[in-house]
């Protein structure tokens, strides 16, 4: 049985705290912050020409093929394996795939062609029905232990198309049908039937309709334990499903960016006799506030999507944190956490201590006997906190706009 991401954390600890001490945990643990950005990531999308494959990696990506995005083309195939990085991390890969046989990538070494072994989840595309090539390569994939799903593209001309024949019809009926039809076609193609049958029904130029939201959650759920934390990280924020997600994985991380805590950064916080790590305070407020998607960039983006005004948005979140994060800095940290309201009369060293020592049960209670470890565990807590309010209420504020539009 695999190793659970806790398991393996516990054990490196473990080992490394016998041969070098709590200094040598404290080395890494800082390693392992960052180790994310180094973790290759693979996943492949295939299906036959026009099966919108391109325009899904580009979604992923968060690109145009005019600026990095894979090449969009009804007409003409994909014939060899192209690959595309996530701009935000070159590890995440996208490889597009040509259709199983296909001229130059037979059915019967289609496995061996495409190297499968070395994907980490694959998507499976069509822009209609399903067919039984479709079917045999799930299977060749479950043989292989590879996580995959049907993907069904182009649904806003299918429902448009509908609606035009049946105007009458309402969109979530043509929607509902569209998906009873699909998984019902792609069922009869299995001689047995599979224990998670699931299609996703996706646009990729109407990314806030449909099921790409759902599919970018599964896929995160899906995906190898190891890798989850890199894939959810790098992913860009769309929605409110997201944020949450982000924010549960962010507190998970909060005792590991504490606990490289060194004393040459901490300083008392003013006014009080408690002791912070104001270097990693700043960084890790950096790093979630962007990851969080109130960044200018992410903020534009989602005006674009939802119609929003991104100088709304924008001063919203100016508003809410009384200083620019992207150049936070020691002299205004403190202007920050107070503009955030939170009170150093909630801070309990008793109760951080136990979430430290039930994270990381092998050094734990040494860590977390300092007042630095404690301090900066228990702020970041309520960053993270104060972030996912405003980033819930800056994404619902956007989405009810584009509603009303």
């Amino acid at each position: 049985m695999d190793e659970s991401l806790t398991q393996v954390v516990e054990r490196q600890l473990k080992k490394t705290y016998e041969e070098g001490g709590i200094a040598a945990c404290q080395q890494l643990i800082q390693s392992q912050l960052t180790e994310w950005q180094g973790m290759p990531m693979n996943i492949a999308v295939t299906g036959l020409a026009g099966a919108g494959k391109s325009s899904l990696i580009n979604a992923f990506l968060g690109l145009t093929e005019d600026v990095g995005g894979a090449r969009v083309s009804s007409s003409q195939g994909t014939s060899t394996i192209e690959q595309y990085n996530h701009p935000d991390n070159e590890n995440l890969i996208f490889s597009d795939l040509p259709g199983v046989a296909t001229p130059d990538f037979p059915q019967k070494s289609y496995m061996d062609d495409i190297d499968a072994d070395k994907y980490d989840f694959f998507i499976l595309v069509t822009s209609k029905r399903f067919l039984e090539i479709d079917v045999w390569l799930s299977k060749e994939l479950t043989k292989r232990n590879k996580g995959y799903f049907f993907v069904r593209t182009h649904m806003a001309n299918d429902v448009a198309n509908d609606k035009r024949a049946h105007p009458q019809r309402k969109e979530h009926e043509i929607v509902a049908e569209i998906r009873e039809g699909t998984q019902a076609q792609l069922g009869r193609l299995w001689t047995t039937s599979p224990t998670n049958l699931r299609v996703f029904l996706i646009d990729s130029y109407e990314l806030d309709n449909y099921d790409f939201s759902d599919l970018q959650q599964q896929l995160i759920a899906n995906f190898p334990k190891l890798k989850k934390e890199a894939l959810l990280l790098t992913l860009r924020t769309r929605n409110a499903a997201m944020i949450d997600q982000k924010a549960e994985c962010l507190r998970s991380r909060v005792w590991k960016a504490a606990a490289v805590s060194g004393g040459v950064a901490a300083v008392p916080i003013p006014g009080t006799s408690f002791v912070a790590d104001i270097t990693i305070l700043v960084h890790e407020t950096k790093f979630y506030f962007q990851q969080f998607g109130l960044d200018p960039q992410s903020l534009e983006r989602l005006a674009q999507t939802t119609g929003a005004q991104f100088s709304e948005l924008n001063a919203a979140a100016m508003q809410a944190f009384g200083v620019e994060i992207l150049s936070l800095s020691p002299l205004n940290l403190f202007k920050f956490i107070s503009t955030l309201g939170i009170s150093l009369a909630l801070f309990q060293a008793e109760s951080v201590m136990e979430v430290a020592v039930s994270a990381i049960p092998i050094v734990g209670t040494v860590l977390a006997s300092t007042m630095s470890f404690l301090t900066t565990a228990w702020l970041l807590g309520e960053i993270i906190r104060k972030m996912h309010i405003v980033a819930k209420e800056i994404y619902d504020t956007a989405t009810v706009q584009k509603c009303t539009a």
